[in-house]
């Protein structure tokens, strides 16, 4: 039923998805701005576990609970030298706020153009991504996706995901 309805909204032009990328292919090497202003190249990441959730909008409730339960479980994530990064089409300002405002320990990064969600087939829904989750292996090929993910079960699913691999 989401499949039918997200193919409606595309045909009306109300929603926007990207190729389709398939599990086991190399990972779409993006360049965005980090929430702190800084340069980010997923190429920079090369031999890490990576993990990318895309989110609809900063300072929405799903998109608080998301962040939030990946800032619970960042140590971990660290711990395994997985690198976390959350990505929407959010504004540079907008997600330094909504770290600040919450003291949030994910790094987020700005697809004000929604060029990488595209990219890894993330559906823009009147701009906003939908709310899917891809996680790239250390040999830099896409490991898993996750779509449509429960952004309060999120994080722990893929850290569980990626310890099963390790």
């Amino acid at each position: 039923m989401k499949n039918f309805i997200l193919a409606i909204l595309t045909f009306l032009g109300i929603a926007v998805a990207g190729k389709p990328i398939t599990e086991g292919e190399p990972a779409y090497n993006f360049t965005l701005i980090s929430d702190e202003g800084k340069t980010v190249k997923l190429s920079d990441y090369k031999g890490k576990w990576v993990v990318l959730y895309f989110y609809p909008k900063a300072d929405t409730p799903g998109c608080t609970t998301q962040a939030k339960e990946y800032t619970k479980l960042i140590d971990e994530f660290k711990k395994y030298d997985i690198q976390v990064f959350g990505i929407s089409t959010d504004d540079v300002e907008s997600i330094k706020k909504f770290k600040q405002k919450y003291n949030l320990k994910v790094t987020f990064l700005s697809d004000k153009k929604g060029e990488v969600a595209k990219a890894y087939d993330v559906p823009l829904i009147f701009g906003l991504c939908s709310r899917n989750t891809v996680i790239v292996n250390p040999e830099g090929k896409v490991e898993k996706i996750y779509k449509g993910v429960d952004p309060s079960a999120d994080a722990k699913n893929v850290l569980s995901y990626i310890q099963s691999k390790r």
